[in-house]
């Protein structure tokens, strides 16, 4: 996972940091007792379940399970690999990084580096292309008469194809990029031609805009033919680098916008971003040619809690606005939706009115989330008929239930009063019938869900939906104990071995034993980095995050060893007792005897406390 990096510049670049301040920058985060709280920042939650201990260096969260040490968090976070989080955070501390042998990566990480090269050639030959050649310019002349400037477009690396199948192709294959890498990487398409395989460029005759990654690497095009002719907009296809669902366009951008000013602007498409970037708005992002899915709106959630929606005022993006609401209304965004004038979009306002009335009259005029709701409702009744009004009302009060502050309930309801001469008691009374029906179906929704993971659930795995029993229980301090205390970890060794009957318990242990047999100390974010199976840093997050005595006695730690060990006869006993009474069911003394002696045997085992 580290490659061939020292093990001690991994430990000064997690010493140098303190996770509370790292994590701090994406979550707002509020101390209760010994630890920080906050809101997770890997899911949706209304309630603070996501759990940062200075003491411990790690984060843990009790909602989606999802923990680690700070490398963790940032590759999580910022969706980077161990070796990239690493050098980030080297990097801030002024620690070098040697670069290891490449030949010592793995294999995986040799070829994702080799499709980043191939992506960002390409970029670069389309944006040379553009600026720099015949062949892009009719593409420039488009872009300029769109008010797109040299600057902004050497700034956004836009580029150019030309409309041929083979010119990117035979480019990149002559620099050692094999038709199957540009295939993988969406570059080039794939058909059959005379029973073999034939590639040809996928993006022809159409303006580029590159796609990059957290870390500003390009993993992806977004391509707008120039002229008539369909699709108008072209996206890469997924692939091992892009997951559209995933990434936002120009976040690595705006990222610093976004925090300056506490907010981000959630546009439809990519011109709409850079016009708005010229215009001043450098907190633009864009989706991908796809509705605002669950990931991107976290995504957006960990850089700032305020976003304003700034989409098309035609039908389709007035049903995108509602639904991007609610997507970031889920995961606890204060939402504004920024009215654009019938038919336009946010780059016809700024190239037909200038970059300071956008500013002024479209963005500073964005209004909160519910008032937009309130205002939209209302074209789906006619407010002339009294009916059409109780309908409208009905609708407009079942928005109003799902608020989360009374004051808020309180303000909207008052309006409502007002425009519609409705009493306000009448409407409260409303809203508080609507809020128990809505209640009464998210209690009705609520199924028990089955807990997975990649362990079998044949040796007793501890569901989080059911009472933990005596032996778990006893298995997880005694996990607890061993992260925190070599001697403990040695004493269970040699007492327990790897015979704890939780699979992942057995596994958290093989992993303690390694650790402390290669000479290493009581650390516990150190072996959390230690261990390799995301599920069980998982695991292990949550037993660090538990409280840990101070005085532990022998005493306690041998009756947790007891516990353990006597769990499988227990198992047995009862196995047997249910032997004992089938067999004097059907009669059969003689082995219903022998039975019995069996059992008081397995019962002095458990007496003496060992087998």
């Amino acid at each position: 996972m580290s490659g061939r990096i020292p093990e001690e510049v991994i430990d000064r670049v997690r010493e140098h940091h303190d996770i509370v301040d790292v994590v701090g920058r994406t979550v707002q985060l509020k101390k209760s007792g010994r630890n920080f709280f906050g809101l997770c920042p890997f899911h949706s939650e209304k309630s603070p379940s996501f759990s940062v201990s200075p003491d411990k260096q790690i984060f843990h969260c009790f909602g989606c399970g999802l923990g680690g040490n700070i490398f963790r968090f940032i590759m999580e976070s910022e969706q980077m690999t161990f070796v990239e989080a690493l050098r980030h955070l080297a990097e801030e501390a002024g620690i070098e990084v040697p670069t290891p042998d490449r030949r010592d990566d793995s294999a995986e990480e040799r070829h994702r580096l080799h499709l980043l090269k191939a992506m960002d050639l390409a970029g670069r030959l389309y944006h040379h292309l553009l600026t720099e050649t015949e062949h892009g310019k009719e593409a420039r002349e488009y872009l300029h008469d769109r008010g797109i400037l040299s600057e902004t477009i050497t700034q956004f690396q836009i580029g150019f194809a030309p409309d041929s199948y083979h010119f990117l192709h035979p480019f990149m294959k002559r620099r050692g990029f094999s038709e199957e890498v540009l295939a993988e990487v969406g570059l080039v398409s794939e058909r059959e031609r005379r029973g073999k395989p034939s590639y040809f460029d996928r993006f022809r005759g159409r303006v580029m805009f590159p796609i990059h990654d957290s870390q500003g690497r390009v993993i992806a095009f977004g391509a707008r033919i120039l002229g008539e002719g369909r699709p108008k907009y072209l996206n890469s296809p997924e692939t091992t680098l892009f997951q559209k669902s995933h990434f936002l366009y120009n976040l690595h951008r705006a990222r610093k916008g976004i925090r300056s000013t506490e907010q981000a602007v959630l546009f439809e498409g990519y011109m709409d971003v850079i016009a708005a970037w010229q215009a001043g708005i450098t907190s633009g992002v864009a989706t991908l040619g796809t509705a605002l899915t669950d990931s991107q709106a976290r995504v957006i959630r960990r850089n700032t809690e305020e976003v304003i929606i700034c989409y098309d005022a035609d039908s389709a993006g007035e049903s995108a606005t509602d639904r991007g609401m609610d997507v970031l209304k889920q995961e606890g965004c204060i939402v504004k939706v920024a009215r654009m004038p019938k038919g336009m979009d946010p780059d016809d306002y700024i190239q037909e009115r200038g970059a300071d009335a956008f500013r002024s009259e479209v963005i500073a005029q964005a209004v909160p989330f519910t008032a937009f709701k309130l205002e939209s409702l209302k074209k789906d009744y006619d407010l002339r008929d009294a009916d059409g009004r109780m309908s409208y009302l009905n609708q407009a009060v079942g928005v109003i239930a799902d608020l989360p502050r009374a004051i808020e309930k309180d303000h909207y309801l008052r309006r409502l009063s007002e425009e519609f001469h409705v009493s306000l008691d009448a409407l409260k009374q409303e809203q508080h019938v609507a809020a128990s029906k809505k209640r009464r179906e998210r209690l009705g929704d609520k199924g028990q869900g089955k807990w997975h993971n990649g362990y079998q659930e044949s040796k007793h795995m501890v569901g989080r939906d059911r009472k933990v029993l005596a032996f778990e229980m006893a298995e997880r301090r005694l996990l607890i104990l061993m992260i925190h205390h070599a001697d403990i970890a040695e004493q269970v060794r040699e007492k327990v071995g790897a015979d704890f009957n939780v699979e992942a318990h057995a596994a958290i242990a093989a992993y303690l034993y390694a650790y402390y047999a290669e000479g290493h100390l009581a650390d516990p974010a150190r072996f959390i980095h230690y261990v390799k199976d995301d599920y069980l840093v998982q695991e292990i997050s949550s037993l660090i995050m538990s409280e840990l005595q101070d005085q532990i006695s022998d005493g306690e730690v041998a009756d947790y060893i007891r516990h353990v060990r006597n769990y499988p006869l227990h198992r047995k006993i009862e196995q047997k007792k249910e032997q004992v009474k089938q067999a004097e069911r059907s009669g059969n003394i003689a082995e219903a005897a022998q039975l019995g002696i069996e059992l008081i045997q397995l019962r002095e085992k458990v007496q003496r406390g060992s087998e």
